[in-house]
């Protein structure tokens, strides 16, 4: 099969350098709050450092599997608009949600938004894979 690849991912790689910079930050977050807890291994039962684990720990298990589709879509389809405003409702989803997530253990707008904010997008890349993947068979 020819390769069709005749640009470059660029609103993945935005997407993309976004969510690095919130990793990093959910990072320094745990890790000072260990430091400031003396906490090094799990959370102490201490609710604010379990919060912020747990959030650097949602993050991690869902932005990879959308950056991998976001990619895929990208490279098939182009850098159209739709891949850069699935790639930037993802952003803001994933920071409002570790936000949310960070201040408070109960269910508020934050995550709430930053939940669906990234499940719909990851069922619309699905679903469009599925189709350009049936379709091209």
């Amino acid at each position: 099969m020819e390769s069709v690849i005749s640009h470059l991912p660029l609103f993945t790689g935005l997407s993309a350098a976004c969510l690095i910079l919130i990793q990093v930050a959910l990072m320094f977050s745990v890790i000072k709050t260990r430091g400031t807890l003396n906490i090094f291994i799990g959370h102490g039962d201490n609710d604010a450092l379990e919060r912020k684990i747990r959030a650097h720990g949602n993050f991690t298990e869902n932005v990879p599997i959308f950056l991998v589709g976001l990619l895929l879509l990208e490279l098939i389809i182009g850098s159209g608009i739709w891949v850069a405003v699935l790639g930037a409702v993802v952003v803001i989803s994933r920071l409002a949600h570790a936000l949310a997530l960070i201040a408070n253990s109960g269910v508020t707008a934050g995550r709430f938004i930053g939940t669906i904010g990234t499940v719909i997008p990851l069922i619309a890349i699905a679903a469009y894979l599925l189709i350009l993947g049936v379709r091209n068979l």
